[in-house]
């Protein structure tokens, strides 16, 4: 199959140093960036390290429904606590504000899949199958409330969340884990690698500060001071006495004024501190919104105040409920605080004698009062909620298992700006007790909201100049803990050696970007923001580009069949990176973005072990006939490669996919035959099933002096389907018997 010298190392070199230009099928590439080595403004404030929730937020945000269905995840349980999985779309009834709506799509999705029909065993039908049901895979959102979580309810809340990572996540399931105080930095982002998700969570410390007030020989609780504040008289005597047995003498009349003083104090706080709490759900709720299907998000939390009596805590409540509804997002709240006892009060605190029951009558109300927020958030968007168990990695196994099978039902709702809070019911119309859990409304703006907001966002955008704009737009994308995807990017890295720099590959559809008439061409000019940070935050390389398209007429449709990429390089030593790319598109005001983590290995420590593979095609395929999964072994490389985008790695149908692969650290055993003893065998799989395997090859040529060995390949996709598969080399030494492997995923059209 294969002849390592058959490849010239001229032509490695020229992938390793980034020689892909942007991939516009017959398009001329543009020339270079007019900002290259620009870093983008505050490059530290694009990790991810953003103000605490709750600072600098807009308080006249408007969300509005647009054009698309409005959708709804539907759990339906039994009288025994079942999972009911059978039911079919006429069972099920629909109505806002008591008026029926028909249901325009319904799927059933059992274990994060659409499921087949009860009846028919087939798939279900696309006329029934809204176009954001489908999940890529599972999206979930942790919000780890540690403004709220007692130091001593960490380590258990941390073990059973690193559990969580290791018995609940699975292949293609994403986490976003973010905590309340906003410490966690460019960490707070989606991911599907585990090694970041465990990294965050280990990066979790408890910063509850408390807000009982015990200067004064007596402590006031959170709860007291808002019945304070709402001038609860029963509550102003129990303290005022409280705290005229701590201070004898003091005027009544006195101690009742430094009672709501301290009452105001904390109030002010801890409306603070739920501000906080709650801007972050709403954060992390919006986020998950640009994911497909069903998402999930996990609140892990000892409690909180929300004192629905003031005009803004019913206003923070319907902010969240609104935006988990309009993104669908589904709210498991697991109570961190574990099993609790009965309220009560220290006897070992001063000033808390109580003999007329009225204290422990407040600790049992406010043990209360910090559940019944976080209740009703699992409750109106359609989850449950986990309270007094000790069990936390328990609870979490069945908030997942509860949100990965359920009913996706859609409608058009009544766009109307009216502001007001439309309700929304499910029922079933057959005999028999249900539960059935789903978002309980949304709020729509009112027409005089919607205008404010876009005057104000326009007054806003007209103080910036183009470049400004972009600029900003590209930063905040970087910035943003759930890449935006109005245009989905994809990125991929090529590691070949410590000795030489990783390459980065970026791509976006041509499909999604938009055009204008410039002098008989079609013309655009995208901004791309680059920044790759280390383990630390620090930013490594941080880049400002312009990307400029220029397209003759005719050729804009089949331009808009491919993709566009750009490519970066740097020399990294060994460890772990995040690296982040944006585009904006100034015709449309749409952003992309895109991170991933990347491990560069120490190659002199790692034993045998192979790079990452690069992709290459030939340019005029010479004819095969049908069967040919590969040339003879020993035959060469066609001489007419040409690069292939590694960030797409798209083949046509019955193309060849040509390889190159470099083995380090290879064993220098006496070679057998005069060729060496290191062997492949080349496997291509379609989810878990093998489609080719070829048997193993043994290289022509024995390793370089320095333990290198370069391999290259290819092999014919004639007869394989249009789909995504998975390329997996796998290298033997005979003589050591040791072995390395590498793989990666590309599609045939």
């Amino acid at each position: 199959m294969l002849k390592a010298s058959g490849l010239k190392p001229m032509l490695l070199t020229l992938f390793l140093a980034g020689w892909l230009p942007l991939a516009i099928l017959a398009q001329k590439p543009p020339g270079p960036p007019a900002a290259t080595g620009t870093p983008p403004a505050d490059a530290s404030k694009a990790a991810g390290q953003e103000p605490a929730p709750g600072q600098g937020e807009d308080e006249e945000d408007v969300i509005t429904l647009g054009t698309e269905l409005l959708q709804l995840y539907v759990s339906v349980t039994d009288k025994q606590g079942r999972t009911v999985n059978n039911l079919k779309r006429e069972h099920f009834v629909l109505r806002e504000d008591g008026k029926p709506q028909d249901i325009a799509f319904f799927s059933v999705v059992t274990n994060g899949a659409l499921a087949a029909d009860p009846e028919s065993g087939t798939e279900p039908e696309d006329r029934l199958r809204p176009p954001a049901v489908t999940p890529e895979g599972r999206y979930f959102a942790l919000v780890v409330d540690d403004l709220h979580i007692a130091p001593g309810n960490f380590l258990p809340l941390r073990n059973a969340l690193l559990n969580f990572v290791e018995k609940n996540i699975v292949e293609g399931d994403h986490l976003l884990v973010l905590s309340t105080s906003g410490t966690l930095g460019f960490l707070q982002q989606m991911t599907d690698d585990r090694r970041i998700m465990r990294l965050a969570i280990e990066r979790l410390t408890p910063r509850s500060q408390g807000v009982d007030q015990a200067g004064f020989g007596f402590t006031m609780t959170d709860y007291e001071a808002f019945l304070v504040e709402r001038n609860d008289r029963q509550t102003i005597d129990f303290l005022t006495q409280l705290y005229i047995r701590s201070s004898p003498g003091t005027p009544p009349n006195q101690a009742e004024t430094i009672v709501r003083a301290s009452a105001r104090s904390i109030a002010q706080r801890t409306e603070y501190l739920t501000t906080s709490t709650l801007e972050t759900i709403r954060s992390a709720a919006l986020a998950l919104g640009n994911y497909p299907g069903r998402k999930t998000l996990l609140l892990a939390t000892d409690g909180f105040i929300n004192d629905e009596f003031n005009r803004n805590g019913r206003f923070r409540i319907q902010r969240v409920l609104d935006a988990a509804t309009r993104a669908g997002v589904t709210v498991y709240a697991i109570h961190s605080a574990g099993l609790e006892v009965a309220a009560g009060f220290d006897a070992s605190q001063p000033g808390r004698f109580d003999p007329t029951g009225i204290g422990l009558s407040l600790a049992s109300q406010a043990q209360q009062a910090r559940q019944d927020a976080f209740r009703e958030l699992a409750a109106a968007t359609g989850g449950l909620t986990f309270v007094n168990t000790n069990d936390l990695s328990g609870a979490f196994g069945r908030a997942v298992a509860d949100a990965s099978t359920y009913y996706a039902l859609a409608y058009y709702p009544d766009k109307k700006p009216d502001g007001r809070f439309h309700k929304i019911e499910v029922k079933l119309n057959l005999p028999g007790s249900f539960t059935i859990r789903t978002q309980q409304g949304f709020f729509s703006p009112s027409e005089k909201a919607l205008q404010k907001a876009a005057e104000k966002k326009k007054k806003q955008d007209v103080k910036l100049s183009p470049e400004a704009l972009a600029a900003r737009e590209v930063k905040a994308a970087l910035g943003a803990p759930v890449p935006p995807r109005d245009i989905p990017l994809r990125l991929a890295s090529t590691f070949v050696s410590n000795d030489l720099e990783t390459s980065f590959s970026l791509a976006f559809p041509l499909k999604d970007i938009a055009f204008r008439d410039v002098k008989g061409r079609k013309f655009n000019t995208l901004t791309m923001g680059f920044v790759v940070f280390d383990l630390n935050g620090k930013a490594l390389m941080a880049q400002e580009d312009t990307i400029t398209l220029n397209i003759l007429p005719e050729r804009l449709a089949l331009a808009q069949t491919g993709w566009g990429s750009q490519t970066k390089s740097l020399k990294l030593a060994p460890g772990l990176y995040n690296v982040r790319a944006a585009i904006y598109d100034p015709l449309t005001g749409h952003r992309g973005a895109v991170n991933r983590w990347i491990e560069i290995p120490n190659v002199s420590k790692a034993g045998m072990m192979l790079s990452d593979i690069i992709f290459l095609q030939v340019a005029q395929p010479t004819a095969t006939e049908p069967g040919d999964a590969q040339p003879p072994a020993g035959q060469a490389l066609p001489p007419n490669l040409a690069p292939i985008n590694q960030a797409v790695r798209r083949y046509p149908d019955g193309a060849q996919l040509v390889f190159v692969v470099t083995a380090h650290n290879v064993p220098r055993g006496k070679p057998t035959a005069g060729k060496s003893n290191l062997a492949f065998q080349t496997q291509i799989f379609r989810g878990k099933e093998a489609v080719y395997v070829s048997p193993l090859q043994r290289t022509q040529s024995p390793p370089n002096p320095d333990g290198t060995l370069t391999y290259a390949g290819q092999v014919s996709l004639e007869g394989l389907a249009a789909g995504q598969y998975r390329l997996k080399l796998v290298a033997y030494e005979e003589t050591t018997k040791k072995t390395a492997v590498q793989s990666q995923d590309f599609t045939i059209d």
